[in-house]
């Protein structure tokens, strides 16, 4: 699924117009319709889900721009995949009141950055476009002497759908006619919103930003969404999104500072590092002389991190973890490595045998992986994965 073009579903171009999508998708659907083709149900599927995406002008500028995969992962506001799918398998499933195809919840992505997470209280003006139903024609799409039987669902406002995991069939809103079990000649049509009922109106609102707010948060405004058939309005979902930094990484509310590399004698005689913090604080760290910081070693400062959301006068921790960095070949005289060696502890004093084989060991040097050999065994064993044909 995650590869799927949906552009080849509907046999259509990138480029190509809100009615051509229509029409080829009007084609395929009757033509792989599971009552007509009960085999056909895979198909069927995928040719729903890709007019679901491209008849949305705001889920198809997504997809345009960042694949499935930004649709999955934030650029509508899903964190995971079954959410993402969810959306439209099953399909909306009509109700009383009558939801419309993209239903009332509409779904903003703000980015924030690390910064502005951790100083909070400044406001984001969000643009966002909604649907409401068309003043001209009170959400009817034209007249209804202008009207005529959905040839997808033949006039009753479903369709048979499947669960995306399985071919379990059920009943769901038609996506052509959007569950009316109509549509409207196209000479007829009501010039705003084109017979589908629904026009676009721009909105904007303010968001405040909490200290310490989590990485994929969702913040609902209730009734700020779409307008609904029945007429009601569903909620915004505003989803804040954390952009990467370029010194800390957060998890929660710690913060961690990796691979601060440091030389040799940094390590064994005193070190001191400063940098400058989330609320632009200078922050100066360090060692006295004679502690030892050792490759990977990892160090925290209490309440360092990140503010704990909800929870004002609460911090997380800041984790530090060394990289050292030796000295190359040859950097001291012998003279100099006999008076280093003097100051650091003795080394292992080992007995050659007699008769034992000396050998000269030589720098490893990663290869890109080879062709296995006749027994199929590789000699870059770290680097074997497992393959299918």
């Amino acid at each position: 699924m995650d590869n799927l073009n949906l552009y080849e579903v509907l046999g259509v171009a990138p480029d190509a117009s809100d009615e051509e999508i229509k029409k080829n998708y009007r084609k395929l659907a009757k033509e792989f319709h599971p009552d007509k083709n009960p085999d056909a149900g895979d198909k069927f599927k995928e040719i729903s889900f890709a007019y679901e995406v491209l008849s949305d002008p705001e889920k198809r500028r997504i997809y345009d721009r960042y694949g499935l995969k930004g649709l999955q992962e934030g650029a509508e506001g899903f964190s995971d995949a079954s959410e993402f799918f969810a959306q439209w398998f099953p399909f909306d499933r009509v109700s009383p009141g009558g939801r419309g195809r993209r239903g009332g919840k509409v779904v903003v992505k703000v980015e924030l950055t690390l910064e502005e997470i951790y100083v909070g209280g400044m406001k984001k003006k969000l643009e966002y476009k909604r649907q409401k139903l068309c003043p001209k024609c009170n959400g009817d799409g034209g007249p209804k002497e202008a009207r005529e039987s959905c040839e997808t669902c033949g006039g009753a406002g479903q369709a048979a759908a499947f669960t995306f995991m399985g071919l379990s069939a059920f009943d769901a809103t038609c996506p052509a006619c959007d569950g009316r079990g109509f549509t409207i000649k196209e000479d007829k049509k009501c010039s705003p919103c084109q017979g589908s009922g629904f026009v676009e109106e721009k909105m904007k609102r303010d968001l405040v930003v909490e200290r310490g707010v989590p990485h994929m948060l969702k913040v609902p405004f209730a009734n700020e969404g779409n307008q609904m058939r029945g007429g009601e309005f569903g909620d915004l979902i505003v989803v804040i999104a954390q952009l990467d930094h370029q010194l800390f990484q957060r998890r929660h509310a710690n913060l961690y500072m990796r691979d601060l590399e440091i030389n040799i004698t940094e390590a064994l005689c005193g070190y001191t590092h400063c940098f400058k913090h989330l609320d632009g604080r200078n922050v100066c760290l360090g060692t006295h002389p004679g502690e030892v910081l050792q490759h990977g070693h990892i160090k925290m400062v209490r309440g360092g991190g990140m503010p704990v959301f909800n929870k004002a006068t609460d911090s997380g921790d800041l984790y530090l973890k060394f990289k050292v960095k030796f000295p190359e070949n040859d950097f001291a005289t012998p003279a100099q490595l006999a008076m280093l060696e003097d100051l650091l502890p003795p080394r292992q004093q080992v007995v050659i045998p007699k008769n034992a084989e000396e050998v000269q060991m030589a720098d490893y040097k990663p290869q890109s992986r080879q062709p296995d050999d006749e027994d199929g065994q590789s000699p870059h064993f770290e680097g074997v994965q497992c393959q299918t044909a």
